[in-house]
């Protein structure tokens, strides 16, 4: 749309220092001014020139930018004539849809302009804010301090461009948690002349928000309301700042009829009990109603606690559900009796979120007319979504989504982690079945959920995400427009590894502590023995990105470091840090318990590890661009014990040298009692099909240096070094020269000397235990009783009737791919005949019972009338069904171990009856499903957490 260079019949928004003036008709809707001025104010941050505005058409000069909404503006209609190929009537009757079209001589005094025509209101100022994004300045080139690029030209291609109508009626966020970031930022740092009397988020605050979400196409609000914060309408210019900015005011689940309970009810009033206070609570819900009833308002309708809790007054379920239908009945007569225009018009949700759900599921009577909000189980999967039957109703359906969250079974309400796919595939299912009325996501103080929150209002914006063809290409396309094109891949790359390891364990979780009671931090389930040292290729991962991210930031100008830092280098930095304060802690108690005087160091790591983690947050606060966001950011929101200094363990060396050995694969070092064969212990054993190597340590109990050296007892093993020193520590990394080795399968030793000890280690290597045929047939080995699949490599896949496996936008928490089934919607399967069925070609060595883990995203089943699951065989046995749809609510184990391990584990048991080559079957049988790996043991133990690393043949 926009060029830096002139183009032939395109319109010169500036050149030479010559800028196009700005008319808007001053009949139009506020919101339409205020985007122009903001145009205006744009254009200047790229050019340095800023634009004239003019509201009458005939002093226009020859180049101008038109802005109208079809049947408010009257100036605009003297220029429709000229709009080809624009149907202004059937524009007129969409919503909140825009056209940005160059003409040619619209008027007697204008050569040439750039039409801005809406629909409605907010059709008009979108589009005002879609030129401006074009022209170059981010929607959060105030939010996050993207700077643009200067420009001395900016010319508006010729042609039509069209826009709308959002998939999403109503897109917006749900301002929460705000206790640590945007309430205290606002009320000590921005404006703090609007929290004289006590914190709150004002007008000045809200008018950034509201141009913010205008920026990214969003028209709703749900303000913050946590106790501790001024209520929104206890500041009575906020309304007429929502009005002017054209944003939509609804409140959350906990706050009927625009009622925020935690500061509005008070004492006097008497009980929160519909059941025992009827009368007050009514009369508490008209007054606010009657005073917001000429604003565009969507009103939650239902009954909880005074906060996130369950309603009181009902000792049963069904006492609970009547009272809470006499609740229902109410708020729709009153709603009737304080508008001019009939119930059914007003734009009303119901959110049956925790245990309204339940009452909703037992038989609660939600008028027709009104809006299902269905929400995620507060960690980024859907609980439920619309039966035909609801799909029907005439109010629709909507979603509550979370992207931060406070409760069980542990917050995470710091960094921003949720990953772009698994809300992409979410939200792409609740859109297929039929939720597209009212999507609000929970955003908690906006920063840092920057990237996520406008994904997500994308998706509501056009679920088909403008054409691209994943969150990936989305990122891509994002990080370009914030940081130039060189860098964009780069980025999309890091922010997509970032989501990986996020998706396994978030930062806020790392502690392996839950809330509710709040617990102490426990040991982290990573291996440090098991998988090539599961906890070091984490942190490895974590270093890797850190690296690259750092290089991206030093070869940015300086302008663009600050929103770089913002929106991807302190998330990444702080989780890092995360991972490394609870990974070294543990690993030095782990050490401790063996005496290894490394031990000392790993605790001096963690320690580190969280000391930069504050200072990293001091920094953001309060050295970043001169403190603009002081208070912004908390690096321990609500001081749960996972964010207090790490438990660690320390050793007091021994005098002198003492070598001590530990090998890959054994939880404890190898002590001074040969095994039969003559070797202290064993390697894993190493396979010519899956080329890795596996490590043994050699480490110090003592207090001084000493040399150590290996030997082989074969030249195939290859060592790397054979001889060196060690103070506290030294990693050997081992492999196999498999061109050396001349036999299918060997053995052979290293031999470890040093401070006096001498250690033998068996090593095994196998080039292969079938004969070529099978080996042929076969995409996966076992190895050490174990094959593991990365699900995205099936050795074929057969097509359902109905349903097919693809690609899934989700993450996997080791590959970084899944696979899901399309379409999202479609009727569960009894028989395996039909159902979509990915097959896996392996190489057992063992025979007997194998046990399969199918790991799966914890997605959930689509509605309470239906199930997930998938069914699996080996070769054409008899098939297992396994159901992975956890049972409960919040307070269930299984769901909250699923949640926050990032995956959803159904496992059974198989009778093989041969060690030979097999085909591994696994079907769908319900929609929804989400694979990430599949897991075959037939002879080892479950010794990670992520489970072991595939065991695919090498090409």
């Amino acid at each position: 749309m926009i060029s830096n260079t002139p183009v032939s019949d395109g319109v010169q928004l500036v050149s030479d220092g010559v800028t196009a003036d700005v008319y808007v008709d001053e009949s139009d809707a506020d919101v339409v001014n205020i985007a122009a001025e903001d145009f205006r104010a744009d254009v200047e941050r790229v050019t340095d020139y800023r634009p004239e505005l003019v509201t009458t058409l005939d002093d226009l000069s020859s180049i101008a930018v038109i802005v109208g909404t079809v049947r408010s503006a009257e100036g605009i209609h003297r220029c429709l004539d000229d709009c080809d190929g624009v149907d202004v009537e059937a524009l007129a009757d969409e919503r909140e849809s825009f056209v940005i079209q160059t003409v040619e001589d619209p008027l007697p005094n204008v050569r040439s302009a750039v039409l801005i025509l809406g629909s409605d209101r907010r059709g008009t100022a979108f589009g005002v804010y879609e030129l401006s994004k074009q022209v170059g300045v981010s929607p959060w080139y105030w939010w996050a301090d993207v700077a643009p690029d200067s420009q001395e030209t900016v010319v508006v291609e010729p042609g039509t461009y069209r826009y709308g109508p959002p998939s999403v009626a109503y897109r917006g966020v749900f301002l929460n948690d705000e206790d640590w970031g945007l309430r205290p930022w606002a009320s000590e740092t921005f404006a703090p002349e609007e929290a004289a009397e006590r914190p709150g988020l004002g007008p000045t605050t809200y008018a950034k928000i509201f141009e913010l979400l205008l920026r990214l196409k969003a028209n709703t609000v749900w303000p913050a309301m946590h106790p501790g914060t001024k209520a929104f309408y206890r500041y009575p210019e906020n309304a007429d700042i929502a009005d002017q900015y054209a944003i939509v005011v609804g409140t959350s689940h906990c706050e009927p009829m625009h009622r925020n309970n935690v500061d509005e009810w008070e004492e006097s009033f008497g009980e929160w009990n519909y059941a025992t206070n009827r009368g007050r609570v009514l009369e508490y819900w008209r007054t606010r109603v009657e005073s917001v009833s000429a604003y565009e308002n969507v009103f939650t309708l239902g009954m909880r606690g005074i906060h996130d809790s369950g309603m009181p007054g009902g000792d049963t379920e069904p006492e609970t559900r009547e009272l809470l239908q006499a609740v229902l009945d109410d708020q729709r007569q009153l709603l009737a009796t304080t508008h001019d225009r009939p119930v059914e018009a007003i734009p009303q949700v119901f959110c049956p979120y925790k245990e309204v759900l339940d009452l909703y599921r037992s038989g609660l009577d939600v008028p027709d007319d009104v809006c299902l909000m269905w929400p995620d189980d507060s960690h980024g999967y859907l609980r439920e979504l619309p039966t035909e039957t609801e799909r029907a109703r005439a109010g629709g359906s909507g979603v509550y989504y979370h992207l931060s969250y406070w409760g069980r079974p542990h917050d995470y309400l710091w960094l921003s982690s949720v990953p772009l796919g698994v809300v992409s595939t979410e939200m792409q299912k609740a859109y297929d079945a039929g939720a597209r009325e009212c999507w609000v996501v929970n955003v908690g103080d906006i920063k840092p959920t920057e990237k996520e929150l406008e994904f997500f209002l994308d998706l509501a914006w056009d679920v088909d995400l403008g054409g691209h063809e994943s969150p990936t290409a989305w990122l891509s396309d994002w990080a370009a427009r914030e940081f130039g094109d060189a860098h964009a891949g780069e980025v999309a790359d890091i922010l997509s590894e970032y989501y990986r390891l996020s998706l396994a364990r978030k930062p806020e979780h790392m502690g392996w502590s839950r809330v509710y009671p709040d617990t102490q931090p426990g040991d982290p389930e990573f291996s440090f023995t098991h998988a090539g040292d599961e906890a070091h290729r984490r942190l490895r991962a974590f270093a890797d990105l850190a690296e690259r991210a750092e290089a991206v930031y030093d070869a940015l100008p300086a302008a663009r470091q600050p929103s770089f830092y913002q929106l991807v280098l302190y998330q990444l930095r702080c989780s890092a840090a995360m991972s490394e304060k609870y990974l070294h802690a543990a690993r030095s108690r782990f050490y401790a318990d063996h005496g290894r005087v490394s031990a000392n160091r790993y605790a001096d790591a963690a320690l580190d590890a969280h000391d930069r983690i504050r200072a990293e947050t001091d920094h953001y606060n309060e050295t970043l661009l001169d403190g603009k966001w002081d208070g912004m950011m908390c690096a321990s929101p609500r001081d749960l014990p996972v964010f207090d200094p790490p438990e660690v363990d320390r050793v007091t060396p021994n005098e002198g040298s003492a070598l001590g050995v530990a090998v890959e694969g054994r939880r404890h070092p190898l002590d001074g009692g040969a095994e039969p064969d003559g070797v202290h212990g064993k390697l894993p054993t190493f396979h010519a099909d899956v080329e890795r190597t596996h490590f043994v340590d050699l480490f110090n109990r003592g207090d001084t240096p000493f040399g150590w050296a290996a030997a082989t007892s074969h030249d195939w093993i290859d060592l790397g070094d054979e001889t060196g020193t060690v103070a506290d520590e030294r990693r050997l990394r081992i492999s196999v020269d498999w061109e050396a080795m001349l036999e299918t399968r060997e053995k052979g030793t290293i031999t470890v000397t040093g401070a006096g000890a001498t250690y033998r280690i068996g090593v095994e290597a196998s080039r292969s235990t079938h004969d070529s045929e099978r080996d042929v047939a076969a995409d996966f080995v076992e190895v050490d009783g174990v094959v593991a699949i990365e699900a995205e490599h099936a050795s074929r896949t057969t097509t359902g009737s109905p349903g097919r496996w693809v690609s899934c936008d989700a993450p996997g928490r080791l590959s970084g791919a899944t696979v899901c089934t399309e379409p999202t919607r479609f009727p569960s399967h009894d028989s395996r005949a039909t159902a979509p069925c990915l097959e896996y070609d392996v190489a057992l060595d063992s025979y007997g019972t194998a046990t399969v883990d199918v790991q799966c995203l914890p997605t959930q089943a689509l509605n309470d009338h239906r199930d997930l699951r998938y069914a699996v065989a080996f070769d054409d046995g008899p098939r297992t069904v396994v159901s992975v749809d956890p049972e409960g609510d919040e307070h269930h184990p299984e769901w909250q171990a699923n949640v926050l391990r990032g995956a959803a584990i159904g496992t059974s048991e198989h009778d093989v009856d041969a060690a030979e080559a097999h085909t591994l079957r696994l079907w769908a049988l319900d929609p929804g499903l989400v694979v990430d790996r599949v897991v075959v043991y037939t002879d080892a133990e479950r010794a990670t957490y992520l489970g072991p690393r595939e065991t695919a043949i090498d090409d």
